[in-house]
C-alpha cells in the first residue's frame, strides 16, 4: 500500500503517495526534478547524485520512502537567486562538461568535496563517471572552484580559432538541459521488450492471453501482428550497403536479448510484469558463436530467411565481405629481407554513452507522426520509419532533443521503430526507455575481430609486401558489418605506401549481441594491429620505431583511395606529421636508443602509434543547412546536424558568426528537426565541422554577399532574407594523429600504470580549440579503456557475463594519467576555414601505444586487449591459460593462498 510522505525539493514542500520499492530518483522525476539523471539504476555512475539533508546520495538506490520529512537538493536548486553557484560557475568557465548528462551528478558530488590535491579529487570521483571528457576538464573546473577567483562574465568573442564557450553549458549546469526523455505528454504509456532467453531459436507459439488480462495492459505485438519488412537498423545514406535482415518482431530470434514480443501498458512496472506472462513456445536450434566456426561448415545457417537480402553468402554466414589487391603480393614477399606474421585479437565492447536508447512518440490533431528520439540521425530515421509503416516522410517528423553521449550506437535505429508502431496501433503517446542491461546485452558493441597481418620487409626498413586478413564478428544481424571490416583493413594498409598489398576481410554472422557503428568505425581496431606490426618489425631490425615509420608513411600528392568505387575516397590536404611526430618527442623527452628505466621489480618504457581517418563520406554525406537574418543584427541557423555532446551546435554558429563580422550569440540555431531544419545525413563519419560546417560557411558567405548588395537598409518589419545551401564533399580529407605513451609495468604482478599520454592531431584549423581539446581526452580516454579493461565477456550461449557498470569497468578519473593534447594546425585546403574531421580519430592510437610502450618496457609483446595485469604476468612468465587455470587448481587442493 502506498504510504504519504511529507518533505521538501529545492525549498518545496511535497506531499505524495509513495509506493514501497520505489527509487528517489524515480519520485523525483516523476516531480519533474529531471536534472536528476537515470543511467545504471545500482549506483555504480552517480549521475543521479543529489543531497538528503545536505548529504550526497545515489538516488537510484536511495528509496523514496526514507525521505519522509527530509529536505533534498537536485542541481535545479543548486544555484540561488538566479545567481550560480561556485560549482556551476566554476564547470561552466572550465567546460567541465560536453554532453552534459553526467554533469548534474558529477556537480552535486563535487561541491561536497573538501578542498583536494589533484590525485585525492581524482580517487574521491570513483563514483562518479563520464564517459565523454576524459575528466581531464572535470578536474580543472573542481580546482578552479577551490583555487581560483571566478570570472563573472564569461567572454564571447564570435571568430573561428576562439575557444567560446559550449552554446549549452548554462542549461547543463543548472540541470535545465531537456533530454529526449524529459518530458511527459498526457496519457504517456510505456513500451518494454520481452527478450530471447535462447542464442538460436525458432518461435513455435506465443501465447500472451495471461499478460493481455493483467490490468494496465493496453497492446501486445508479436511477429503476427506486424508487418514482414526486411531493414536494417544502420544509419546510412541510401543505397545502404548492409544486410536488410531485420524485422519489427521475427518469428525467430538469433541471439539472447533479441526482440520476441512488445508490450504496452499504464507503467513500466506493469509492462514488464506482463513481459513475464508472456508463454513462448521455442524450437531451439543449433548455434554459433565463434566466426571462423560460423563461416567454415558449422552446419548453422543464421539468416536462413527468404525475405532477406543484400547478404554476400548467408549459407557461410558471411554478412560482408572485401577483396582488394595491388601489384604482386608473392613477388613482394620473395623480394623482403624479413617476413613478420602475427595474429591480432580484438575484443567486443560497449559504448556506455550514459543516456540510455529512448523514444517518445505521438500523433498530433492533424494525424501526423512526431519521433522524439536520442538519435545520431533523425533523417535516416524518418526515412527508415516511413518505409516500414507505409507512410510519407513529410508526415513523419523525427527530432532529437539534448543527447546524452551516442559514439556510434545511435546511428542505429533501434528504439524509434516498435515506439512507432504502438503510436500508431493505440493512438497514444508511446515512451520506450532502454535499461543499462539492455543496452550491454541488446543494442550493439565494437566489432569483434582477428587480424592476421604478414608483412615484407627489406632490412632498411622499407615495406615491400602487406597481407590482411580481417574476420569480424557482425553478431546476429549484419548493420555496419562490411564496412567496419573494410575501414578497419584499409586505414592502417592505407597509411603505409607499399607497392604490394592484399585485403581480404569478412563480416560474419554470429549468434552474439549485433555489432556496430562506434568511434573510429573499424580503424580503431586496424589500428592497434597495424601499429603493433611495425613496432615489432623496427625492434627485429634493429630501427628505431620512428624512424620506420616516416619511412613509409603517406606523403602529400598520394592519393589514398578508402572507398569501394570513384565516388568515395579520401586524399591528403593539409599534412603536419613530421610536425606531430617532434612534438610528442619533444613533450615526451624521447631519446631513441634509450632503454627502459629499472626500479626494483617496475619497468618503465615508452611507446608510439600514428593513425589516419577520414572526414566524412565524400558525395556520400549531404548536409543542407538555411541561414536567415531574422531582425536587426539576429539571425537564424538551421541545420539537421546533430551535436551528440561534440559541441559542434557551437561551432557551427563560429562559422557563420566569423563571416558575418557578428557574436555568436547574435546566431540561434535549430538543429537535428526533420520538420523544422534541411536535410543533414546526421552525426557520424567525423563529418560535422568538415561538411556540414562548410555548409554553412558557403550559406554565410553567400547571405553576407546579398546583405551587401542591398540597396536599401533592411527595417525590422521588413521579410527575412535567407539563403539555403545545399553541400557534399568532393573530397574527404585526411586527419592525423601521432601519440606517445610512458608506461610502467611491475613485473613481479603485471599491473600496467600509464604515466603520461601526448597525443598530436593534425587537425587542420581547430575552429574551437576547448572543444577539440575535449574531444581528444575523451577520445584517449576510451582508447586507455579499450587497451587495458574493457571487454564483453560471453558464455558458451553467447549470453553477456559482464552486463552492467559494476562488471564492466570503463577508466574512472583515478585510472586517467596526465594528458597533453598538442592541436597541430596547418589550413586544409578542402574544410571550413581550413578545418578537418577531430571526433573519431583521437582513440585510434592509443591502445596501440601503450601495448608497444609495455612491449618496450618488459620486451614481451601482447596480442590481445584488454592488456589486463593477468596477461602480462602470464607471458612474462610464460604461462599458457591453460597452464594457469591448472596451476590454480594444484593451489587449491594443496591449500595454497598464493
Amino acid at each position: 500500500m502506498p504510504e504519504q510522505l511529507i518533505f521538501e525539493v529545492n525549498h518545496q514542500s511535497y506531499t505524495e503517495n509513495c509506493h514501497p520499492g520505489t527509487s528517489l530518483l524515480s519520485l523525483l522525476r516523476q516531480l519533474g526534478w529531471f536534472g536528476v539523471h537515470r543511467v545504471c539504476d545500482s549506483g555504480d555512475c552517480g549521475a543521479c547524485t543529489v543531497w538528503v539533508n545536505d548529504t550526497p546520495i545515489h538516488s537510484c538506490i536511495y528509496p523514496a520512502m526514507r525521505i519522509k520529512n527530509q529536505s533534498v537538493t537536485t542541481i535545479e536548486g543548486l544555484s540561488q537567486n538566479g545567481e550560480l553557484a561556485p560549482m556551476q560557475q566554476a564547470f561552466l568557465q572550465a567546460q567541465g562538461f560536453q554532453c552534459g548528462f553526467c554533469t548534474p551528478g558529477m556537480i552535486m558530488s563535487a561541491a561536497k568535496l573538501p578542498e583536494l590535491s589533484e590525485d585525492e579529487l581524482r580517487l574521491a570521483l570513483k563514483g562518479n563517471l563520464c564517459r565523454c571528457t576524459g575528466y581531464q576538464a572535470i578536474i580543472e573546473s573542481i580546482l578552479l572552484s577551490q583555487n581560483s577567483p571566478l570570472a563573472t562574465t564569461l567572454a564571447s568573442p564570435h571568430s573561428v580559432g576562439e575557444s567560446i564557450p559550449k552554446q549549452d553549458g548554462a542549461l547543463i549546469v543548472t540541470g535545465k538541459a531537456s533530454y529526449t526523455g524529459d518530458i511527459s505528454p498526457p496519457g504517456l504509456l510505456h513500451l518494454k521488450v520481452l527478450r530471447s532467453p535462447h542464442p538460436h531459436a525458432r518461435i513455435r507459439k506465443i501465447d500472451t492471453q495471461e499478460a493481455k488480462a493483467l490490468p494496465g495492459v493496453v497492446a501486445i505485438f508479436t511477429h503476427e501482428d506486424v508487418p514482414r519488412i526486411p531493414y536494417t537498423t544502420a544509419g546510412h545514406a541510401e543505397p545502404v550497403p548492409d544486410p536488410l535482415d531485420r524485422y519489427l518482431l521475427d518469428n525467430k530470434v538469433r541471439f539472447v536479448g533479441d526482440r520476441v514480443a512488445a508490450v504496452v501498458a499504464e507503467s513500466v512496472t506493469i509492462a514488464e510484469q506482463a513481459c513475464r506472462l508472456i508463454a513462448v513456445d521455442y524450437e531451439i536450434l543449433p548455434h554459433v558463436i565463434d566466426p571462423v566456426q560460423a563461416m567454415n561448415d558449422s552446419g548453422v545457417v543464421i539468416h536462413d530467411e527468404p525475405e532477406s537480402s543484400q547478404i554476400p553468402n548467408r549459407n557461410r554466414n558471411i554478412a560482408g565481405q572485401i577483396f582488394f589487391d595491388s601489384g604482386d603480393l608473392e613477388q613482394g614477399f620473395a623480394e623482403a629481407d624479413l617476413i613478420v606474421e602475427n595474429t591480432y585479437k580484438l575484443p567486443a565492447v560497449q559504448h556506455v554513452h550514459l543516456e540510455p536508447h529512448i523514444t517518445i512518440s505521438w500523433l498530433e490533431p492533424d494525424g501526423n507522426l512526431v519521433v522524439r528520439s536520442s538519435t545520431q540521425v533523425p533523417f535516416h530515421c524518418q526515412r527508415l520509419l516511413s518505409q516500414i509503416f507505409n507512410l510519407p516522410e513529410d508526415k513523419i517528423r523525427v527530432y532529437k532533443a539534448q543527447l546524452g553521449g551516442g559514439f556510434g550506437n545511435k546511428q542505429e535505429i533501434l528504439s524509434e521503430d516498435l515506439c512507432v508502431l504502438a503510436t500508431l496501433r493505440t493512438g497514444k503517446p508511446v515512451q520506450w526507455e532502454f535499461t543499462r542491461k539492455e543496452e550491454f546485452t541488446a543494442t550493439n558493441s565494437r566489432h569483434a575481430m582477428t587480424i592476421k597481418i604478414k608483412t615484407g620487409v627489406k632490412a632498411d626498413g622499407i615495406l615491400v609486401a602487406q597481407d590482411m586478413e580481417i574476420i569480424g564478428n557482425t553478431g546476429a544481424y549484419g548493420n555496419h558489418g562490411q564496412t567496419v571490416v573494410f575501414l578497419s583493413g584499409y586505414i592502417p594498409l592505407g597509411l603505409y605506401r607499399c607497392p604490394n598489398k592484399r585485403l581480404r576481410g569478412f563480416a560474419v554472422y554470429t549468434n552474439t549481441m549485433p555489432a556496430g557503428a562506434f568511434r573510429g568505425y573499424g580503424a580503431t581496431q586496424g589500428t592497434f594491429a597495424m601499429e603493433c606490426q611495425i613496432d615489432e618489425i623496427a625492434n627485429k631490425l634493429n630501427i628505431d620505431p620512428i624512424e620506420i615509420r616516416l619511412k613509409n608513411i603517406i606523403c602529400p600528392g598520394d592519393v589514398i583511395s578508402l572507398g569501394r568505387s570513384e565516388d568515395h575516397f579520401n586524399l591528403i590536404g593539409s599534412y603536419a606529421i613530421p610536425e606531430c611526430w617532434e612534438k610528442v618527442t619533444q613533450s615526451l623527452g624521447y631519446v631513441p636508443g634509450t632503454p627502459p628505466r629499472v626500479e626494483g621489480s617496475r619497468r618503465r618504457g615508452v611507446g608510439f602509434a600514428v593513425s589516419m581517418q577520414g572526414s566524412g563520406l565524400s558525395k556520400i554525406h549531404i548536409a543542407k543547412v538555411k541561414l536567415s537574418l531574422v531582425a536587426e543584427g539576429k539571425y537564424e541557423l538551421r541545420t539537421g546536424s546533430v551535436d551528440v555532446g561534440t559541441g559542434s551546435d557551437t561551432t557551427l554558429r563560429q562559422i557563420a558568426a566569423e563571416v558575418l563580422g557578428v557574436s555568436v550569440s547574435d546566431i540561434d540555431i535549430i538543429s537535428g528537426d526533420t520538420q523544422r531544419t534541411p536535410f543533414d545525413s546526421g552525426s557520424y563519419a567525423s563529418a560535422t565541422v568538415y561538411i556540414s560546417g562548410q555548409a554553412v560557411k558557403l550559406a554565410a558567405e553567400k547571405l553576407r554577399e546579398r546583405l551587401e548588395n542591398e540597396s536599401q537598409r533592411r527595417g525590422d518589419n521588413r521579410e527575412e532574407i535567407s539563403e539555403e545551401v545545399t553541400y557534399a564533399a568532393d573530397e574527404s580529407t585526411l586527419t592525423f594523429a601521432v601519440q606517445g605513451v610512458e608506461v610502467e609495468v611491475d613485473m613481479e604482478t603485471g599491473k600496467i600504470q600509464v604515466l603520461r599520454c601526448v597525443q598530436a592531431i593534425d587537425l587542420g584549423k581547430a575552429i574551437n580549440p576547448r572543444i577539440c581539446h575535449g574531444q581528444a581526452t575523451g577520445g584517449i580516454a576510451m582508447g586507455i579503456g579499450y587497451a587495458l579493461s574493457e571487454e564483453l565477456l560471453f558464455d558458451e550461449q553467447g549470453c553477456i557475463l559482464n552486463p552492467t557498470l559494476r562488471e564492466y569497468r570503463i577508466p574512472t578519473a583515478a585510472d586517467m594519467p596526465p594528458i597533453e593534447v598538442i592541436l597541430v594546425e596547418q589550413a586544409d585546403p578542402h574544410g571550413p576555414f581550413g578545418a578537418k574531421g577531430v571526433g573519431e580519430i583521437t582513440i585510434n592510437c592509443t591502445a596501440p601505444a601503450i601495448a608497444n610502450a609495455i612491449a618496450n618496457a618488459t620486451s614481451c609483446r601482447l596480442y590481445q586487449l584488454p592488456i589486463t595485469p593477468e596477461r602480462v604476468w602470464q607471458k612474462l612468465n610464460n604461462f599458457s591459460t591453460e597452464t594457469l587455470f591448472l596451476l590454480c587448481v594444484l593451489c587449491v587442493l594443496c591449500g595454497s593462498s598464493s
